[in-house]
């Protein structure tokens, strides 16, 4: 599976899954895409190095090794 899928969505923060191939802009430009903030602020993926579970950012999926989840802020 090639798309990327917006699993968690808020007003400042979003989580996702993505290929691991994929680059991190290639990343962030399609989750624009796919759900703008509405703001002034793009979707980047954030600095913070752990989720709030405490996982890495990025982390392996759980259901699929060939995928990462990214938190991502705007």
């Amino acid at each position: 599976m090639d798309t990327i899928e917006i699993y968690a969505n808020g007003i400042l923060a979003c989580s996702v899954c993505a290929p691991k191939r994929l680059a991190r802009r290639t990343v962030e430009r399609v989750v624009n895409e796919l759900n703008p903030t509405g703001i002034a602020t793009k979707w980047k993926i954030s600095k913070d190095e752990k989720f709030r579970t405490g996982q890495t950012n990025p982390c392996v999926c759980e259901d699929d090794p060939k995928r990462l989840h990214y938190l991502m802020e705007c």
